[in-house]
């Protein structure tokens, strides 16, 4: 699919049109922004009318919650307030904030003042005459400057809603951030739960086949089992101790994952992530809705459409920048020996001047042609970012039925594998069939108990995938506003 951006030689009507085109939902009020379309033209973009599967609940705002765990709600809210990545985010949001106040200041004239006192004193020994009364006592001047540029071409006014939209660009940033981080805290308590879950198996499993190995070594000091089966059987001991151990170093590393996430050493984590609760269930599937609704409120997709329509105003501005500026300016002008005949005698200029470059070795023209190519590349980030929002709810929806059946299938093996394994023992006990038959089925029927429960695991992942591609950003009163207070101690500390 490939819709250029076209730029025609009349810069006004080719950039509102492109600004139609791509259908970004902007209002940018405080620079005097008109309103813009709301929808993005599912034609255009070649949307689909439908996502292929859909449920009928609707998602919540704080996803994570439908997960029904108590303790996970806590994580999450946990790494909103603490986490430094998300606060150093913020901070950049507080940046574009204040240069979208600086650009809205060239709506305004500029005053300056100034005040200056000057001291003169009689010289007693040189060539020179001091004689006179003017050359000693005390002199005052003072001044008001105002200046404002009025904005024939629109340089001022683009400026300011380019910087506005890139306002606009971090806020949806920082709802990315956020959601990136409640997905990757959630993911991380998954990942332990089934951790914790892994071990309890493998401690259940390991008890199994160390029995197992007792009633060996007593048949073969009977005379009835072969040394074979003794060795084959500490083999499989041995597997279950070295898996056991991987399985308690796995559940360190995510915690000191989690901690990070937190913002937190990992003996700072709350104590309730050494207890074990176990996976939870699967959540119903949510209403995916319709694409092009979707796409309307994902943030990265905002953020997308907001950059877009900075790079709009930024070549609108590159353009306005090649024609002259008219900049009026008064000039209030006083002095005298006393500060009170600033007032008294005074003057008052006013002028009018048209500022213009006629050559500059193509060095304007050369900044139109970048800014340019810097709204081309926008065009194509946006609409890779709107087929990327498609893909992940469609590779989700995907994802979960394959799950879905893979587990259907593991759970129907693992009951087969558990009528192998006893009828095994059955025949090996009755002496019709070789200890190596039971090591087999044993090991594969402990091997589908573990894959059960990863299946499990990678499902309530994959529904986390789902519930972050629909999501259309986070509470306000979930995402943090941290104080400079930390930064003014570390200044304190390292003077």
């Amino acid at each position: 699919m490939g819709f250029p951006l076209t730029i025609s030689t009349t810069r006004r009507t080719a950039r509102s049109s492109v600004v139609i085109g791509i259908g970004c939902s902007l209002l940018l009020s405080a620079c005097s922004t008109q309103p813009l379309p709301t929808e993005i033209p599912q034609q255009a973009l070649g949307l689909p009318a439908q996502f292929n599967a859909s449920g009928t609940d609707t998602p919540a705002t704080r996803w994570w919650q439908s997960f029904g765990d108590s303790e996970l709600d806590q994580l999450v809210q946990l790494a909103l307030a603490s986490n430094p990545d998300l606060q150093a985010t913020y901070w950049r949001l507080q940046q574009a904030d204040a240069a979208a106040a600086q650009a809205r200041s060239g709506f305004w004239p500029r005053l300056t003042g100034g005040l200056e006192n000057t001291e003169q004193r009689r010289g007693a020994s040189n060539d020179f005459d001091f004689s006179g009364a003017e050359n000693e006592g005390n002199s005052w001047s003072g001044r008001l400057a105002a200046g404002y540029e009025v904005d024939l071409w629109g340089r001022v006014r683009s400026g300011a809603r380019a910087a506005e939209a890139g306002r606009l660009a971090q806020e949806d940033s920082f709802q990315v951030t956020a959601l990136t981080l409640a997905a990757e805290v959630t993911n991380v308590w998954l990942q332990l739960q089934e951790a914790w879950g892994q071990q309890q198996l493998l401690d259940e499993q390991l008890e199994i086949n160390q029995k197992t190995l007792k009633v060996l070594e007593l048949r073969f000091g009977g005379g009835v089992s072969a040394a074979a089966d003794v060795f084959q059987q500490r083999q499989l001991v041995e597997q279950s101790q070295q898996e056991l151990a991987q399985s308690r170093a796995d559940i360190q590393v995510l915690q000191v994952q989690l901690a990070a996430l937190l913002g937190v050493n990992r003996d700072q984590l709350p104590a309730f992530v050494d207890a074990l609760d176990g996976l939870p269930p699967l959540p119903a599937l949510p209403a995916t809705g319709v694409p092009s609704e979707l796409l309307l409120r994902r943030p990265d997709v905002r953020q997308a459409q907001r950059a877009l329509l900075q790079g709009h105003y930024l070549a609108d501005q590159a353009w306005a920048d090649r024609l002259p500026a008219l900049t009026l300016g008064l000039l209030f002008s006083g002095g005298g020996r006393a500060l009170s005949d600033i007032a008294e005698d005074w003057l008052l200029n006013f002028s009018a001047a048209l500022d213009g470059v006629i050559f500059d070795g193509g060095n304007l023209a050369a900044a139109e042609r970048q800014q340019e190519a810097v709204e081309q590349e926008r065009w194509a980030a946006f609409r890779n970012a709107v087929m990327q929002a498609l893909s992940e709810v469609e590779q989700a929806l995907i994802n979960e039925q394959a799950i879905r059946e893979r587990l259907s299938f593991l759970e129907t093996r693992a009951q087969l594998a558990d009528q192998i394994t006893l009828r095994q023992r059955r025949a090996y006990g009755q002496g019709s069939v070789d200890f190596l038959n039971v090591l087999s089925a044993t090991d594969n029927q402990q091997s589908l108990e573990r894959q059960l429960l990863t299946a499990h695991r990678e499902l309530l992942e994959n529904r986390v995938t789902l519930y972050r591609a629909l999501s259309g950003g986070l509470p306000e009163q979930d995402l943090p506003q941290p104080p400079a207070l930390e930064l003014e101690v570390y200044r304190v500390e390292n003077q």
